[in-house]
């Protein structure tokens, strides 16, 4: 071989060698048997995560179908009793009118009597021919006399309308009322059925949560270690890789937040125990008055934690007032979070005490006006102390 081919030979070697070489730092070295069994177990770790996410899922769904009939139940109650309260009212306002129209008729009875006319003994005569006579008989009576003016015969009439206008109302009360107690027996039915599988799922569903929190924490620490044993297993990286990366990064960390509500990841979902919830933010109660929170259903003295870090404002140890024993939490985040219906405040507890996301405040009762019916506690967010605004989203993405 000549001196030219020779050197020929060995330029396009080096090449060869050069680009064999760059395409190297580029090809991943491969697996070994110790990568191998992390990402073995990392996929094994992932497969009993899903399993356990959906056991949760299936209880989850379980507790809502109790909630649910309960719920409608609760409507339906709430709903007649709203009623019952209307018709009261209806009531009242028409034995006011027929008080004020009696004691017109009693005034012109009396004029008459004083006037002393035909008409007078004829009206008063046929009034007073029966020892006892109930005021619808009076009227009646009085209306069968002709010989009265046609005033006071408007007057009768009128009475007459007021009176089966009550007698009516007086009918649809008891009609109400007796519906009333057959729906408070439908909801006491479905109360009880929702508190008895609540009770039932404490140890699976707090079980599977704390599998679950594990799992995840699990999963984080193998992906982090299979990262840096990647990143360990390459000889170079491109500027390019590295700016995109450094891209993503400060992309990740100036995500617009909501103005209102901002929990990060500081927020915690205040029931720590089997629970279900319905949005009834504004829903219609009693009293005129209308659903400020969310009741979210749950076992009797399930732990309830504060939701953020912040400190406790203001305590209501005692079973009085609309919400029983509550706790007002002013969050960090200038937010109040009230929280009703407690069956105990934890000791400790008091108005002054800072507490973190996560840290028991309470266990879940019934006291208040909702003696006697749902375990649950009544959550509300107040931005800023302000107007309760509805926290049936944020409680469906925390819990």
């Amino acid at each position: 071989m000549s001196r030219s081919r020779v050197a020929q030979f060995g330029a396009w070697a080096l090449v060869a060698a050069l680009v064999f070489s760059l395409l190297g730092a580029f090809i991943p070295a491969p697996l070994g048997p110790g990568q191998a069994l992390a990402d073995t177990a990392l996929e094994a770790a992932q497969k009993e995560l899903k399993e356990a996410k959906a056991a949760l899922k299936k209880l989850q769904d379980k507790l809502d179908k109790y909630v649910e009939a309960q719920g409608d139940a609760e409507e339906s109650l709430e709903a007649t009793r709203i009623r019952i309260e209307e018709v009261k009212a209806q009531i009242a306002e028409a034995e006011e009118d027929l008080a004020v129209q009696r004691a017109r008729l009693d005034q012109r009875l009396v004029e008459m009597y004083k006037n002393r006319g035909s008409d007078a003994i004829a009206v008063l005569g046929a009034i007073f021919t029966a020892d006892d006579l109930s005021f619808g008989e009076l009227v009646e009576r009085v209306s069968l006399v002709s010989r009265i003016a046609e005033s006071d015969r408007r007057l009768v009439r009128s009475i007459e309308d007021e009176l089966a206008r009550l007698g009516q109302l007086r009918s649809d009360l008891a009609q109400q009322q007796a519906a009333e107690a057959r729906e408070n027996a439908k909801y006491a039915a479905a109360r009880d059925k929702t508190l008895a599988a609540m009770e039932e799922a404490k140890d699976e569903y707090n079980d599977l949560k704390a599998k679950i929190a594990r799992l995840q924490a699990e999963e984080r620490r193998r992906q982090e270690e299979a990262r840096r044993a990647a990143a360990a297993a390459r000889t170079t990286t491109t500027t390019k890789s590295r700016t995109t990366a450094t891209t993503a990064r400060r992309t990740t960390t100036t995500l617009p937040r909501d103005p209102v509500i901002d929990p990060g990841a500081e927020w915690v979902f205040p029931v720590q125990g089997p629970n279900s919830f319905r949005d009834t933010f504004g829903a219609p109660r009693s009293g005129g008055r209308t659903h400020q929170g969310c009741d979210i259903i749950t076992a009797r003295n399930t732990p309830i934690v504060a939701v953020t870090d912040g400190v406790i404002t203001r305590t209501n140890p005692y079973d009085t007032g609309l919400g029983g024993i509550t706790i007002h939490l002013r969050g960090n985040d200038g937010n109040v979070y009230y929280y009703a219906h407690l069956a105990s405040i934890k000791e400790g507890i008091r108005a002054g005490v800072r507490v973190e996301a996560g840290e028991v405040i309470g266990y879940a009762g019934n006291t208040g006006n909702a003696s006697g019916g749902a375990v649950h506690l009544h959550f509300e967010i107040r931005p800023n102390g302000g107007a309760a605004i509805n926290p049936y989203p944020i409680l469906m993405e925390y819990r």
